[in-house]
């Protein structure tokens, strides 16, 4: 099988092709957008690139999609997984570096409060089972909600708490949408940087933690893979 992991940020995705073998500058995945690709024996790295008018790491929901479906049309990969860094939740067990492998992946700020837009803002997306890697590695599982700000005003808690979130983010959903559109396995893997519940600063906290948190991703995503490639997952549909 071939093992695609998206990443947003070139200092997540760093560590994670260094992990994995992946080398070089990699190649472009299409002429309109700054998304890249390094391809390696049954795993593969894409990362959103740099945005060309800011000059910064093209991160959030719509790189997401345009990195995540020129990948998939370039690779038909088996697996994609969000790969990244995230916000945990003390209340629901995290602790700053936790990992989790994702069971459930959602939207927490697409407020449409009218029937059936409701639950289409909230996503709820097909995820791959992979609660037996999750124990076999001692990874933590549960819900992962995206959103597109660093902060997390209190609707957005409110929104999180409902689902059970266990790690918040920036990418996940979308790239977990975009796997449904083009009938491909989706899983998400995330490393705790900052607590939302914790009352020092979202930024403080990502800065300070996120060179521990992204080799621990690093280490994490190897794992996976080579778990993957000596266990591979019956073949399936994803499953919300």
């Amino acid at each position: 099988m071939t093992v695609l992991f998206v990443v947003a940020m070139e200092a997540e995705a760093a560590p994670v092709r260094a992990a994995l073998g992946l080398d070089g500058d990699g190649v472009a995945l299409h002429a309109s957008f700054p998304a890249r690709l390094w391809t390696g024996e049954g795993v593969a790295v894409a990362t959103n690139g740099v945005d060309a008018r800011h000059g910064v790491d093209a991160i959030a929901s719509q790189p997401a999609v345009t990195t995540t479906l020129h990948a998939i049309e370039a690779l038909s990969p088996s697996l994609v997984i969000s790969a990244g860094t995230a916000g945990g939740f003390q209340a629901r067990g995290a602790a700053i570096g936790t990992v989790y492998l994702a069971d459930r992946c959602v939207f927490h700020d697409r407020r449409i409060a009218i029937d059936g837009f409701d639950r289409y803002g909230v996503g709820d997306y097909p995820v791959r089972d992979l609660s037996a890697v999750a124990t076999d590695l001692g990874f933590a599982t549960g819900t992962v909600s995206t959103g597109n700000a660093l902060d997390a005003p209190d609707h957005d808690v409110a929104a999180m708490a409902a689902t059970d979130t266990v790690a918040k983010d920036m990418e996940a959903a979308a790239v977990a949408w975009t796997c449904e559109h083009t009938g491909t396995p989706f899983g998400a893997l995330k490393v705790i940087t900052d607590l939302v519940d914790h009352h020092t600063e979202t930024a403080e906290q990502f800065l300070a933690n996120l060179h521990m948190a992204t080799h621990r991703l690093a280490t994490a995503a190897r794992l996976l893979a080579d778990h993957l490639r000596t266990h591979p997952l019956p073949t399936q549909e994803s499953s919300p």
